[in-house]
Order: structure tokens, then sequence, then C-alpha cells
């Protein structure tokens, strides 16, 4: 596949996701409507809960004291209760909240990406592997909803409940605090060095299986020839040697996110250890009662929860901050330009007198990266068929490419009746243009939904009529579910051949202005190609019928053929005229044509 280079300001595929740092956590927010409102809601749901957690080491004071003082302790044992169970339903109900929520961020991004992409330009999408796209579509965005969980809701909360910990901590005894925040600033500090050798291994995790599906993927579309050259044993090696790779950079990432957890855990048994030293030699001097200590220790153990969730949240931040510049590489892709504001591209100027109907390249310079491969063409195209061919690589498909706008001109201009088509919307343009590609692929599936692909609810006779136009007519009437046969995903349920015609039909359907052919009868045999012929020499007398072919068969039915060579248009006229006066193209039509 011919790649081009990246438009300016466009990061190109190979290059790494731009890094962002802890002041990107907004852009979390800007993944899907309404999340800001409902993270609020979370945020107080989440508030709430540890809200509850806190008043219970007062109650245990309570019911400590009230058994020391031989007073009734049930009232301090059902409020205890109370409290409990009010913390548990508060607790589930924020969970459950807190998953739809990273649901709907997760749909956001997702949207936000198949969006960009279906926009971008051709030579954008594919300069992209397909692997590496679908890993940042699906696992990527896994990673920002564990984030959204972690850090945008927990991790914010988690300070609020530490500092109100602390607080009521400093009431019963202000010395212990004072020296249990000195441990806690020295845990901090550690595992803040360790965040960004972690957000480093996440980074290469995730590139190491985008990596792995790409290969996977390329293994997969061409199955038939890995399995024709025997090579299963070698694919098998290299994309499970790229899985490995992708394994060993996820244990790495695996090993510093332990690391920072396991920190996070011991930092809280020496805090406790260290509670528990001093509270014992206060209350052997009479400074502090046993309650108050007791109570003071399940502060501690309460601090667990909150310390946990930020250290998590560093760790899910570091991760999902390497995603979300995965992703929002993806979403910055530029639209095509009248994509990006329709509204600015200028309606199409009046015709040129000089030009006739038709298409016409004039003084047309195109290529990919580098490479030219138009070199000021000029050629006019009139309704009928009209034939480009010419040897291997010359840019016969390339004509094609620049007319639907798929690769932007360096120099000249294409006319479409005597119109700049760079004045026409692209969507204006590709709606008077129908195009089959050379591999002729199938969007859909069904026979009905792979025929009637972009057309506005077509009729069952239209359907038909269309089938009928390319052969097969009496293929799909011996089918037992005729247009509703399934044809399996990149139609590998039906030939080659049979594809081809599935796709002129699916092209006949749009009724357009200009049909655009690019090989479109390599597949088949005599007698189909012979049907398709007539079908596409009827379309000729109503209609500009463009077709890239190196096949002599349809070289031979055209109204005018062009060749191309080296320097541009070599020579162009009838099939006859041709073959008595220009030597390459009877060398292609004694070969039978060039591939």
């Amino acid at each position: 596949m011919t790649t081009t280079a990246p438009p300016p300001g466009e990061p190109g595929p190979d290059q790494p996701p731009r890094r962002f740092g802890w002041s990107r956590l907004p852009a979390l927010l800007r993944l899907g409507p309404g999340l800001r409102l409902a993270l609020a809601g979370l945020l107080m749901l989440e508030l709430l809960s540890y809200a509850t957690v806190l008043v219970q080491p007062q109650v245990v004071k309570w019911l400590l004291d009230s058994v020391s003082r031989g007073a009734s302790f049930v009232p301090a044992l059902l409020t205890l209760a109370a409290v409990a169970l009010c913390s548990g339903v508060l607790i589930v109900t924020s969970s459950y909240q807190l998953g739809k929520l990273g649901q709907r961020m997760v749909l956001g991004a997702r949207a936000g990406m198949i969006d960009a992409l279906l926009r971008a330009r051709v030579s954008t999408v594919q300069r992209r592997p397909i692997g590496d796209v679908l890993s940042r579509i699906g696992s990527d965005t896994t990673l920002l909803q564990h984030a959204l969980s972690e850090a945008l809701v927990r991790g914010a909360v988690a300070p609020v409940v530490l500092l109100a910990t602390v607080v009521l901590m400093a009431l019963s005894d202000l010395t212990m605090v004072l020296v249990l925040l000195a441990v806690v600033a020295v845990g901090a500090g550690v595992e803040w060095l360790i965040l960004h050798r972690l957000a480093k291994a996440t980074e290469a995790a995730q590139a190491g299986v985008g990596e792995m599906l790409t290969g996977l993927q390329r293994v997969l579309l061409a199955f038939r020839t890995v399995k024709a050259f025997g090579t299963e044993a070698d694919e098998a090696r290299a994309v499970v040697g790229q899985a490995r790779l992708a394994c060993r950079q996820g244990v790495r990432a695996a090993g510093w996110n332990a690391v920072v957890g396991g920190t996070g855990w011991v930092l809280m048994d020496i805090m406790f250890l260290t509670a528990l030293g001093m509270g014992g030699a206060r209350i052997a001097s009479g400074a502090m009662s046993v309650s108050d200590l007791v109570a003071f220790l399940l502060y501690v153990t309460y601090l667990r929860t909150p310390s946990a969730a930020l250290t998590q949240a560093a760790s899910a931040m570091s991760e999902g901050l390497a995603a979300l510049a995965r992703i929002e590489q993806i979403q910055h892709i530029p639209a095509e330009p009248d994509d990006q504001d329709a509204s600015a591209e200028p309606e199409p100027a009046p015709a040129d007198d000089g030009v006739p109907a038709g298409i016409a390249l004039d003084g047309v310079w195109a290529g990919y990266e580098d490479q030219p491969v138009l070199s000021g063409v000029s050629v006019h195209v009139p309704r009928g068929l009209t034939v480009v061919t010419g040897p291997s690589g010359i840019g016969k498909t390339t004509v094609l490419n620049v007319v639907e706008r798929f690769l932007e001109l360096r120099r000249g201009r294409v006319l479409l009746d005597g119109v700049d088509i760079r004045a026409f919307q692209r969507g204006e343009l590709r709606r008077r243009l129908a195009y089959v590609e050379q591999d002729a692929p199938l969007l859909g599936a069904t026979i009905r939904e792979a025929v009637g692909y972009g057309a506005a609810s077509p009729g069952e006779t239209e359907l038909l009529d269309v089938v009928h136009a390319v052969g097969l007519a009496d293929w799909v009437a011996s089918l037992p579910d005729g247009l509703d046969t399934a044809i399996g995903e990149r139609a590998v349920a039906v030939s080659g051949g049979q594809r081809q015609r599935l796709a002129v039909a699916r092209a006949l359907l749009r009724h357009a202005d200009v049909l655009l052919l690019d090989e479109a009868t390599s597949q088949l045999d005599a007698d189909s190609e012979e049907t398709l012929l007539r079908t596409i020499a009827e379309q000729a007398r109503v209609r500009i019928v463009l077709a890239v072919s190196h096949r002599m068969t349809v070289a031979s039915q055209a109204d005018l053929v062009i060749v191309l060579d080296e320097s541009g248009v070599r020579a162009a006229g009838s099939h006859r005229e041709l073959l008595r006066s220009d030597p390459l193209y009877r060398r292609l039509a004694s070969t039978g044509g060039t591939r």
C-alpha cells in the first residue's frame, strides 16, 4: 500500500504520542456529554460514604467509655450498626454510578476516534497500521475508565478525607499526628519518583499491544497466501514474538505498579506501628485514655483506604494519561477540509466555457511522499468509455484518486464539466461519482446490504435490476435466501469475480454522473467479462465512465484509450489507432496487458 507524507502539523503514525502532564486531567471530562455534572454528583456520594466511616471511631469511643463507666452500651451499638448500614448503601450506589460514568466516558472516547477516522483524509488513515488503531480504540479506552474511577473520583476525594481524618486525629493527639505526617512525606516522595517510570512502562506496553495486533491483522488479511506458501510457523513466530515483547513490557509496567501499591501499604504499616508504640507510651504516662487510643488507631486504619486510593489514583492516572495521549492523537487527526467547516467551502464556480463537458486534468502534478507520480498530466475524458492503461506503477490509479480527491494536487487542476472539483464540497463531488476500487471490498452482511450500501433505501426491483445488469441474477436466484444470503466477513463466501460484479452493481445503484472503475474486470472469466462490458458500454452512453485496466478486452471496447508512461500521457486514441501508431501499446496488447 502506498503511503503519503502527513500534511503539515499532523503527527505521523510512527511518531510517539504527545506526552501530557497532570494538567491534562480536565481533558477526560470532555470525552462525553454531561460528565462534569455526573462527576460532581459522584464526588458528593463518595464524600458522604467516607463521612459515615469517619463517624465510626467516635461511636466506638462512646461505646468503650460507656462500658468503662458501667453505663448501657446498647445505644452506641445501635448507632454504630445504623452508620455501617448507611455506609454500605452509599458505597454500593457510588460504585454503580462510577461504573456507569466510566462506560459513558469510554463511549465518548471511542465515538470521537471513530468519527475522526471516518472524516480524515484517505491518505492519513491508510498510513496508520490497522492493529494499532484497533488497540487504541479497544484497550486504551479501557484504561481511561480505570483512570476515571481511581483518579477523577476516588483520587479527588481522598485528599479531603485524609485532611478530615488528620484533623480528627489531631483533636486526640497533635504530637502523634505530626510524627505520622513526617512518615507520610517520606513515603510520598518515594512514590512520586516511581510514578514517572510507571507511565513510561505503560506507554510502551500499549504500543507493544498495537504492534502485535498490526502483525496479526496483516496475517489474517493474507491468510490464503500464508497457507499457500507454508509460512504458518514463520508467521506464528513473528506474531508470538511481538506478543512476548508486549508481555515483557506489560510485566515491567505491572512491576512498577506493584512497587507503587506496595510502597503505600508499607507506609500504612509503619504509621500504624508508630501510632501504637507512641499511644502505648502515652497511656502508660496517663496522657491518653484507652478509648482515645482505640479511636486514634481506627483512624490510622481508616487512612489505608484514602491513602491507597490516592496511590492507586496516581498509578491509574499515569496509565490513563499515556492512554489519553494515544487516544487524542487519533481524535486530533484533521478532517478533510470542508468537513471542518462546510459553510466555508466556496460555491461551485461557473463552468469554464473553454473546457468541454467531461473530466479534464489540466497540468496535474500529484504523488506520494516526495515521489511525483503524475507530472504535468493534461487530458480530457469525455462522456463515454475511457480506458487508462500503461505499465505497472505508472499512476493509473492515481488518476482516479485525484478525481475523487483522495489525493490532493500539488499543481494543476481537475475539472468536472468545466468546474474545478475543489469548488465542490467533497460530499457533493462524491455524490456525482461512483467508484469501484481495485480490491472491490463489500460492506454489509448480506448481498442486499452489500449492493445497497450507500443508497437511500433501494427497492427490491432496483436491486434485482442492477444484479441482473452485472450478470448475477441467475446466481442470486439459485441461492436459498436470495438477496438476503450472508456473504461473510470480507465477502469470503463469494468468489473474487462475484465480488467485483457486486461492487459494480453497488456503483450502478448510485446513478452517478461519473463511473470510476479500477481493474473492475481483473478477476472475471471471458463470459462474465463480456456480460459486464456490455453493461459498462450501456452506462457509457449516458455518463462518463473512466476505467483503469490492463486488459485489452476492456480497451478494445473503449471510445478513448489513454496510454500513460513515465513522461505522462504518451498517447490517446481508439484501440485500433493506438495499435497502429504506438509501439508501447502494441507491446501491451501482445502480452495481454500489464499488471
